[in-house]
């Protein structure tokens, strides 16, 4: 039976260098390995390899500000026969003209 090379002194040595900020690569060439199993040697102890990052969703999906829809006139959303929607550009003979957009600049009055 082969030795493990990942012992209880190398995950402390590891875990000593990472909390101290060297990156995966240098504590890799410190303890006689590559940058990969480092990575994957803190992976499976994540409790003793804190995650050096800000997670990428710091507010939650739930408490993000919701995100209006762009509206383009010159495209469509058609469902195909599998269930996806997809958008698609207009043809005027299916879908009709596309509506005008009336756009007002903000701030000015209009007088008649």
């Amino acid at each position: 039976m082969t030795d493990l090379f990942w012992t209880e002194e190398r995950i402390a040595k590891a875990e000593k260098l990472w909390n101290e900020g060297l990156s995966a690569r240098a504590i890799a060439e410190i303890v006689g390995s590559k940058k990969n199993t480092v990575i994957n040697m803190a992976f499976r102890h994540r409790e003793r390899f804190p995650a050096r990052q800000a997670s990428r969703h710091p507010m939650g999906y739930a408490d993000a500000a919701p995100h209006k829809r762009a509206f383009h006139p010159d495209r469509v959303t058609r469902v195909t026969f599998s269930g996806a929607s997809v958008t698609m550009p207009r043809v005027p003979t299916i879908d009709g003209p596309a509506p005008i957009m009336l756009q007002i600049p903000v701030g000015e009055e209009i007088t008649q």
